[in-house]
């Protein structure tokens, strides 16, 4: 199985999850957090191992602002040293309201964690027609009030960061992609070619942060801090 279709594997396991443990649970994190480790130790060899969720846990890194959580972290068994670490969003729904609190808090996640030498990779995940729901107490949804469509608008800031200079807060390696689901909790790419965007945003997102160049570009990064 190709790259692409069995990270959509993956995400709609990680989707039938969220649905059937309530988006509060990490269980909804767990195929798509080893689905990364997984391919990333697999490209780059013997001398790597990797950690995240039900594979070794989470590992605490101690930041240069506070300690932190790391969702997959990839190690060099000759030093058993940290060396680099993916970051990973999964936005089920209500995004627009929550997007500006998203976008700060990778800056200083970044940050935090690139200041102590540790590679630094981000990768989210959107849904190209993102439900909105009331708010419910506990690990339920609340009411479905509509469907929010991605527009360029709300990917702007990540572009912008992409194409930014190097500096702590931003990630060394960013990576977007877009989906939906069908009927059966099963994701596919969203046709870029009918969203609202500009022909630059399409073409970075279908290029350069893409799935594919995303962990090309995991695996140097990695190769590099070692």
């Amino acid at each position: 199985m190709d790259l692409e279709n069995s990270f959509l594997n993956a995400i709609s396991e990680s989707f039938k999850a969220y649905n059937k443990h309530g988006p509060r649970s990490n269980k909804k994190l767990i195929p798509i957090h080893k689905w990364f480790a997984k391919v990333i130790e697999s490209k780059l060899g013997d001398g790597y191992y990797t950690r995240c969720l039900d594979n070794g846990g989470e590992y605490k890194l101690k930041g240069k602002y506070y300690s932190k959580d790391l969702d997959i972290t990839i190690f060099s068994k000759e030093r058993d040293k940290l060396i680099a670490t993916i970051s990973f969003k999964f936005v089920t729904s209500n995004y627009k309201q929550n997007a500006n609190n998203y976008f700060e808090n990778l800056l200083g996640e970044t940050a935090n964690i690139r200041r102590v030498n540790v590679g630094f990779a981000h990768f989210l995940v959107l849904r190209g027609h993102t439900p909105y729901y009331t708010k419910n107490a506990g690990n339920l949804k609340g009411e479905l009030k509509k469907t929010e469509v991605i527009s360029e608008k709300d990917l702007i800031k990540y572009i912008k960061l992409y194409t930014d200079l190097d500096f702590p807060h931003k990630p060394n390696i960013l990576g977007i992609v877009l989906i939906d689901f069908d009927n059966n909790e099963n994701a596919y790419f969203v046709d870029l070619d009918n969203m609202e965007f500009s022909e630059e945003t399409k073409q970075i997102l279908k290029d350069e942060i893409s799935l594919n160049k995303f962990i090309k570009r995991v695996v140097g990064l990695c190769q590099y801090m070692d």
